[in-house]
């Protein structure tokens, strides 16, 4: 048949051997019998080769039309209908460089967990809007680790981490259109944080049930702070009280970000963990980037803080870190601006 060929098959299978006939068919030269199929070698939009075969033709003629046809169509279309879901979601998120950690390993166990499972083995091109509300439908039957069903929260991370990398293959011209744009999932409702007051605290305590997002009030602020007076961090959870830092924005604070002579302390860059390792990169916004007002008290724990680890050089890691501890995890910079899920 060769590399780039048209020819005829059937079905037809011989009983002594339980083969298929082909051309020992005695059927073969009836008008009509089997069907045409064509093979040719074209590359993809990587530039690599790949064997096509298609069939189900009638004829020759209608056979050679299809794969002038084939051939005349972009290397871009031609690998929607050839690459499967699972090659394209792996190789988008391989080459996707300006990524937050935590970001790619999320999008990772999603792909490898729900995607690829339910429709790797189907083609960009073959992807539905009803293919893709069936998968969502399946998975939302099954549970998760504590046994419950997966929540529309689960639901909604999956479907927009699908429709980050079918948007990547619509602008590569793999595809004409996202069909992840036009699923619809079960409604997400947005928790609405609540105040700690003393009567959710006894109901808390009576039921075990909570709220979802539950915000100190300051008599309880006041309260944790007091417990925590003697703890090696205090000033770490004095600045997350009360000034508003991100635990990843604290935990990246070094001492050349502070002035504590003009009562303001500089936020530029994050510390975050994915996969047991820790990564420092630029915040999550540009608005994250800012410069922070200090009260005369914050500053004064500050002073504290400093002095204390100056008498006490044992306790700490060093590396220029306002809180650090014994044992300092090793540390991947990640200078790139990062990108969110949906990006």
């Amino acid at each position: 048949m060769g590399g780039n060929s048209v020819f005829q098959r059937c079905g037809c299978v011989n009983p002594a051997t339980g083969r298929r006939w082909d051309r020992a068919c005695p059927r073969w030269d009836e008008k009509g019998h089997g069907s045409w199929y064509f093979t040719c070698s074209v590359p993809d939009r990587l530039g690599r080769g790949r064997r096509v075969r298609r069939g189900g033709h009638p004829t020759l003629e209608a056979a050679a039309l299809a794969r002038q046809q084939y051939l005349a169509v972009s290397a871009e279309q031609r690998t929607g209908d050839g690459w499967t879901a699972a090659r394209w979601l792996r190789q988008w998120l391989d080459g996707r460089v300006a990524i937050r950690p935590t970001t790619r390993l999320s999008h990772a166990g999603y792909i490898e967990q729900f995607l690829i499972p339910h429709i790797g083995h189907l083609t960009l091109a073959d992807l539905t809007v009803a293919r893709l509300s069936e998968m969502f439908t399946r998975i939302g039957r099954q549970t998760n680790r504590a046994g419950l069903p997966h929540t529309p929260s689960t639901l909604a991370h999956v479907r927009t981490t699908l429709r980050a990398a079918l948007n990547a293959a619509v602008r590569d011209g793999l595809i004409d259109g996202n069909p992840a744009r036009h699923v619809e999932l079960p409604a997400n409702p947005r928790p609405r944080p609540v105040v700690w007051t003393p009567a959710r605290v006894t109901a808390w305590q009576a039921t075990g049930a909570r709220p979802r997002i539950a915000v100190w009030g300051p008599a309880m602020l006041a309260e944790f702070l007091d417990a925590v007076r003697d703890d090696r961090l205090f000033a770490l959870w004095w600045l997350l009280a009360l000034r508003g830092l991100r635990r990843g924005e604290a935990a990246a604070l070094r001492w050349d970000d502070l002035d504590l002579d003009h009562s303001e302390l500089d936020v530029h860059r994050a510390r975050t963990t994915a996969g047991y390792q820790v990564f420092e990169g630029l915040p999550k916004t540009d608005a994250s980037r800012r410069t922070v007002a200090l009260d005369k008290h914050t500053v004064k724990v500050l002073r504290d803080h400093r002095r204390q680890r100056a008498t006490d050089t044992g306790a700490w890691a060093d590396g220029g870190y306002v809180f650090t501890v014994r044992t300092a995890a090793r540390c991947i910079r990640t200078p790139s601006r990062a990108g969110s899920p949906g990006s």
